[in-house]
C-alpha cells in the first residue's frame, strides 16, 4: 500500500493533487455557516416586523381600555353631579363631587396622554412609541372642561365656580 504523502513516485503526486477531500470539508463547513447565517438573518427580519405589530396592537388595546375607564368615571361623576344638583335644590347646599381614578402611568411600557375634548364629546388617548391614537366617545349632561393630562392617577371633580357647574379632569 502506498502512502500519498510520501515523495518518490510520480503516481503518488498525482493522487495527492487529485485528492480534494480536505478542501471539500472546509468548503462544506463554510457553506453551512453562510446558509445558517442567512436563515437566522431571514427569521430575525421576518419576526422583527411581527413583534412591532404586536406591540402596536397591545398599546391600542390598553389605550382603549383606559379610555373606556375614564369615560365610565366621567359618566359616574356626571350622575353624582345630577343627584347633587337635585339634592341641593332641596337643601340649598352646593353639590360636591370628587372621584379618584387610578390609571397606569404606562401602557405596554410607553407613556401616554389623555385629552378630554368637548366638541365633539370624546376622549383622545395618544401614545408616543409606537405612535398610536385611540378615540373613545362619552356623553354627559354636565359640561366637561377641556384638558390634556399625562396618563396616571386622575381626579374628576365638579367645579361649582363657573355657571353652569362643570366637571374637570386633573392629575391627582
Amino acid at each position: 500500500m502506498r502512502r500519498p504523502w510520501r515523495s518518490g513516485s510520480g503516481s503518488s503526486r498525482r493522487q495527492l493533487r487529485s485528492d480534494t477531500r480536505s478542501v471539500s470539508v472546509t468548503v462544506n463547513y463554510a457553506l453551512n455557516l453562510v446558509v445558517a447565517t442567512l436563515l437566522v438573518g431571514g427569521v430575525l427580519t421576518a419576526t422583527g416586523g411581527m413583534v412591532e405589530d404586536q406591540r402596536e396592537s397591545a398599546v391600542r388595546t390598553e389605550l382603549s381600555v383606559v379610555g373606556e375607564r375614564v369615560a365610565a368615571d366621567l359618566l359616574a361623576a356626571d350622575r353624582l353631579a345630577q343627584v347633587g344638583a337635585h339634592d341641593s335644590a332641596e337643601t340649598g347646599e352646593e353639590p360636591t363631587v370628587a372621584l379618584s381614578v387610578s390609571l397606569p402611568d404606562r401602557v405596554a411600557a410607553t407613556r401616554y396622554e389623555i385629552a378630554i375634548e368637548t366638541s365633539p364629546d370624546r376622549i383622545v388617548l395618544t401614545a408616543d412609541n409606537p405612535d398610536v391614537e385611540v378615540v373613545v366617545r362619552y356623553r354627559t349632561d354636565a359640561p366637561v372642561a377641556e384638558t390634556t393630562v399625562r396618563g396616571d392617577d386622575l381626579r374628576i371633580a365638579l367645579d361649582t365656580a363657573p355657571d353652569p357647574n362643570r366637571l374637570e379632569v386633573t392629575e391627582a
